[in-house]
């Protein structure tokens, strides 16, 4: 490490092992000599398929074996350039109200997407329910959403360039609080005065599912106003029970990202439960009341509880659609019902890489943002959208003739390949194709099968990323770290 003494790089190592054992900032792993999350999600793909009569008692946390492994974080702070960091920040509030007008454009949707659901057995799956839900007429219009945009840094112009945008189930927020405490804490040990930005995403998050609680609650009282027969000596009614489902998956490696967030809710007076995705079936009930209520039976208690808000850790690979027996239906459920989805199905669907891929053509942003009342032809925020497409890159689909023909140029070209990097549609990163090896890997599909994919230009970050990442127990990495930068 550039600056830093042998003692000093010992001092931190030392701090940094007992400050991660002491802030749980820890992975959960469950086969033994296994901590791979790969591994993990494979055991989890494995289980689903058995039948469903076994896949309760098979798949549940406490009946296997587990152990930890600390988090991989970087010994020192990574610098990134402040001007772009606000800038990140500032830009976060149009993506937001950019999606969620993307969620609410039907005919768009449907346009954009129509060549996915004919071959991607997840996207044809959630839009089957999307339009389950649609003809069956919303019960609730709030979406709570935990949207965050990633971004790279492109060493051409020193411009943040976004690499995608986490509309559901994002994951990462209390680590990363928890990281940024950490560096704080050791750089006052070491009396550095340097000035590291603030990270209160656990508060952040339990205050938004909170006040989407409230909303929730609101609406119950609107309600039986609406209902209540015009009677004086009327019994009151008593006040309903109500929580908090957090949807999550077996055999979660992640756990202590999300446990602080429903700590934070409890603190706060709301009860706040789990549900693993293979459960939902039996641990929810949908009312037949006309404002279809869910219910959740939660453990060791004999009333159920009224859900208000549910958020979703799980949902977001095909086998919990395909392979586990009740997953349609229970995600039609719970879209159907009147809680609160954080967010809903038609959000969800925004997550497609083919939907970011649409927005970088000509007019699309203007088209969804100048609906916005906030954004007049006179108001300072028209200014913004130019900033917001500037951290587009090029990115390419099969689907319309025009990008096909550059799609074929690319792949078929050596030079041109080595600049482009090919991402599943559903996929958060972990199975990127790059440059050379596209090519091959396309000829293991059927051409049919490339309309699930996307071939994005390559983000070039700046040759300044060497350092130190320090990983499970004393090994500590020396070399290139590509860094990106989420902001919610």
């Amino acid at each position: 490490m550039t600056g830093v003494t042998e003692e000093e790089r010992e001092h931190r190592i030392q701090e940094i092992q007992d400050y991660r054992l002491t802030h749980g900032m820890l992975l959960k792993g469950f086969e033994s000599g296994s901590h791979n999350p790969s591994r993990l999600n494979q055991l989890w793909h494995r289980i689903s398929k058995k039948p469903s009569t076994l896949c309760a008692c098979q798949v549940s946390e406490t009946n296997l074996p587990w152990t930890t492994r600390p988090l991989a974080v970087s010994i020192l702070p990574t610098p990134f350039p402040k001007h772009l960091f606000k800038q990140a920040q500032e830009l976060q509030p149009l993506f937001n109200e950019l999606y969620l007008r993307v969620a609410s454009d039907h005919d768009w949707l449907r346009g954009v997407l129509s060549p996915l659901i004919e071959h991607d057995p997840l996207v044809a799956s959630l839009w089957k329910i999307y339009e389950q839900v649609r003809n069956a007429g919303s019960k609730q219009h709030v979406v709570c959403g935990i949207f965050r945009s990633d971004y790279m840094i492109d060493s051409h112009d020193s411009t943040l360039k976004q690499v995608e945008m986490n509309v559901f189930s994002a994951s990462g927020f209390s680590h990363a609080q928890n990281v940024a405490n950490m560096h704080q804490h050791i750089q006052q040990t070491c009396g550095s005065s340097a000035d590291l930005p603030k990270n209160k995403n656990v508060d952040g998050i339990a205050d938004m599912l909170a006040e989407a609680n409230r909303i929730y609650c609101h609406q119950l009282v609107s309600t039986r106003n609406e209902e209540a027969l015009p009677s004086t000596e009327a019994s009151p009614v008593p006040q309903p029970k109500i929580c908090i489902l957090l949807i999550v998956q077996p055999t979660n490696f992640n756990i202590a990202d999300e446990r602080p967030i429903e700590h934070a809710l409890w603190s706060r007076n709301i009860p706040c439960y789990r549900c693993e995705w293979q459960d939902i079936s039996t641990r929810t009930q949908l009312l037949s009341d006309q404002n279809r209520t869910l219910l959740f039976h939660p453990p060791n208690k004999q009333e159920p509880l009224q859900v208000s808000v549910v958020y979703y850790r799980a949902g977001y690979q095909p086998h919990e659609y395909l392979h586990i027996p009740s997953g349609m239906d229970s995600r039609l459920r719970i879209e159907l019902s009147r809680a609160i989805k954080c967010p809903d199905i038609a959000t969800h669907l925004t997550t497609c890489k083919t939907v970011q891929q649409a927005l970088t053509k000509e007019g699309v942003v203007e088209k969804f943002l100048s609906r916005s009342s906030s954004l007049d032809a006179t108001s300072a925020s028209t200014k913004e959208i130019p900033a917001l497409k500037n951290t587009f890159v090029e990115m390419l689909s099969i689907d319309s003739p025009p990008s096909r023909n550059d799609w074929v140029g690319v792949i078929s070209g050596p030079t041109r390949v080595a600049n482009y990097v090919l991402k599943a549609n559903g996929d958060g990163g972990g199975h990127n194709v790059y440059g050379e090896a596209i090519p091959a890997y396309l000829k293991t599909l059927k051409e049919e099968e490339w309309k699930k994919f996307i071939l994005m230009r390559r983000i070039e970050p700046p040759n300044e990323t060497q350092g130190s990442l320090l990983l499970a127990g004393d090994r500590a990495f020396k070399g290139e770290v590509v860094s990106e930068l989420g902001v919610a």
